[in-house]
């Protein structure tokens, strides 16, 4: 296996942004008297879009309707916090400079919506030409449909048996097999070992120079 292309989930394995996530709904829930939630627990509720966390932080049985009405101020309360402040994990812009290097093509598949995901591509890593960023856009379905990585393999022309897509949640590593490709499992998100392990994630590393070294390795 030759690695070509390496497509990126975002929240959790490129950028940091459980802080501003808690901050932010929290705030939201508080203005509206609903309890909120520890750094912590958010981690349970990332991973399937800022709809469905929210969703997971109101209480259960909350209806639609309250969901509908507190989103759009989670998510401009999320833009005035600041997205510039947002840092990514040490180590991913060396290990993105590094790829480029090498000529692999990078790309972002996030539930992030569809705006947001570009904003903080541009914003945070705007030294890096992505060939593909894609976020929740209407019509489209959500990981762990494969859906956005087969549109990336088109956009990329790179085939699924030269990409690699990398996460760090359960819904990242059932995306991966869902599309066919291999699945690194990124254990410093906000996912746990265990449960990216029982799903079976073709590659788990700790650091993201070992993504650059596992791409050296299928090199040949």
């Amino acid at each position: 296996m030759q690695v070509k292309s390496v497509i990126f989930d975002m929240d959790g394995t490129l950028l940091d942004t459980l802080d501003i996530i808690s901050r932010t709904n929290n705030r939201v829930l508080e203005s509206h008297g609903f309890p909120s939630h520890s750094i912590e627990k958010y981690k349970s509720f990332v991973g399937d879009g800022m709809r469905m966390l929210l969703r997971r932080a109101l209480p259960e049985g909350t209806g639609d309707d309250v969901i509908s009405a507190l989103l759009p101020e989670v998510l401009d309360l999320y833009h005035e916090e600041g997205v510039g402040t947002i840092p990514p994990f040490p180590g991913i812009r060396k290990m993105l400079s590094e790829l480029v290097r090498r000529g692999v093509k990078i790309s972002i598949l996030t539930n992030k919506e569809h705006k947001y995901a570009l904003l903080n591509a541009e914003t945070i890593l705007g030294e890096f030409r992505f060939d593909a960023v894609l976020g929740e856009r209407a019509g489209k379905p959500l990981k762990p449909a494969p859906d956005g990585i087969f549109e990336i393999s088109e956009i990329t022309k790179i085939p699924l048996s030269q990409t690699l897509y990398a996460g760090d949640m359960k819904a990242d590593i059932l995306t991966a097999k869902n599309a066919g490709v291999t699945s690194i499992g990124c254990l410093w998100g906000f996912g746990r070992k265990e449960d990216l392990a029982a799903l079976g994630a073709d590659v788990l590393i700790s650091k993201p120079n070992e993504l650059v070294e596992f791409v050296d390795g299928n090199r040949r």
